[in-house]
């Protein structure tokens, strides 16, 4: 369904949640997974529309020696 603004600026901050269940520790531990290898992870999301995730890999660790 989309979040807001402030949702998505602490999406990936340890603890945070918005679920009554939640323990906040999924998308930071994604994260933290994402960081390890190099990587970034980016989230956009409208309002009624939805959240997409997306993750960029530097192609130059890749590379065949």
């Amino acid at each position: 369904h989309g979040m807001n603004p402030e949702t998505l600026d602490r999406l990936f901050t340890p603890f945070f949640t918005t679920k009554a269940k939640g323990t906040g520790l999924g998308l930071s531990t994604v994260r933290k997974v994402v960081d390890a290898h190099g990587a970034h992870i980016f989230a956009e999301s409208q309002i009624g529309i939805g959240t997409t995730f997306s993750i960029q890999f530097d192609t130059e660790q890749f590379k065949a020696a």
